[in-house]
């Protein structure tokens, strides 16, 4: 059995992979997305990456895209006409990824979300003031790992925080924001879904004072929780709402009210914190799973 894993960015969780493939006798191989090839003769196409033909892999596991969707979209296409399985599958559906499009989708399935406004115009801060109140959030559309999440606390910082950013721009490579209610809260949750089950949560807190970003990436410290009924139903269903076999499902909890809000459903979650915290051997469940779910899946 062969497993190719495409990643953009070598990490120490990618060999954790190969290894666990190893244990479960599956030939892993590390694919980056610059090693991806494709030749076209006549009536025949071939793709290639990791030393071998794509189609002779059992299943294609994509870890990253990012600046490699052109690549991505070959990879896919191939994959499609040859019939090879893909994790995740959400991956064979053409749906936006940007963090307003997951937002709208968990509102339109009944999943409780943070209020968010996601605009274009300038001319609409006296709105998402009005709409969300102050203090409110501002996150780039497409950042991850909490990096450019930001706390603002009144109109002044919300004029130059938009002027700065130029987050009005329209081009291409100028990032776009959207503006969420904040939520009190001293800490929030990653609850891992695979499959259709929950492999546990961790409850992250930043480590340091005035930081109301909790995520282990910058710092934050991870304890393992126990999974309550609300927190399961809310992440289970995210994560089929995606379609995501793999899921780090984000819930904050509001500190007065009780109530959960989905922060974030990552596709491609990383999960050192959560195994130190936690004890489990995501990468050993993750390619068990892909070997049950190679022989269950037909494109």
């Amino acid at each position: 059995m062969k497993i190719a894993i495409f990643y953009v960015e070598e990490r120490p969780t990618l060999f954790l992979f190969k290894e666990a493939a190893k244990k479960l006798g599956i030939d892993a191989r590390l694919c980056h997305f610059s090693d991806f090839k494709i030749s076209v003769d006549k009536f025949s196409v071939r793709a290639e990456a990791g030393g071998f033909a794509i189609d002779k892999y059992d299943l294609i596991f994509v870890r990253e895209i990012r600046d490699y969707y052109r690549e991505f979209r070959l990879l896919l296409q191939f994959c499609m006409e040859k019939k090879i399985p893909m994790l995740d599958t959400a991956l064979l559906q053409i749906k936006g990824s940007s963090k307003i499009d997951g937002m709208m989708r968990y509102a339109f399935n009944k999943l409780p979300v943070p209020k968010t406004v996601f605009s274009n115009n300038p001319a609409d801060i006296k709105s998402i003031i009005k709409n969300l109140s102050l203090p409110l959030v501002a996150k780039e559309n497409r950042g991850r790992q909490g990096k450019q999440v930001y706390l603002i606390k009144n109109e002044k910082e919300l004029r130059k925080f938009l002027s700065k950013e130029k987050a009005f721009n329209r081009t291409l490579d100028t990032p776009t924001f959207l503006f969420q209610q904040f939520i009190p809260a001293k800490s929030d949750v990653r609850v891992l879904v695979l499959g259709n089950r929950v492999l546990g949560a961790i409850q992250r807190q930043s480590a340091r004072d005035g930081e109301f970003r909790h995520n282990v990436a910058l710092g934050g410290i991870a304890t393992q929780i126990k999974v309550t009924p609300e927190m399961r139903r809310i992440a289970i269903k995210a994560a089929k709402v995606e379609k995501f076999e793999f899921a780090g499902v984000d819930l904050i909890q509001h500190k007065d009210t009780g109530e959960f809000y989905i922060l974030e459903v990552n596709r491609s979650p990383e999960f050192e914190g959560f195994m130190s915290a936690t004890g489990i051997d995501v990468p050993y469940e993750v390619m068990k799973f892909a070997k049950e779910f190679i022989s269950t899946q037909t494109i």
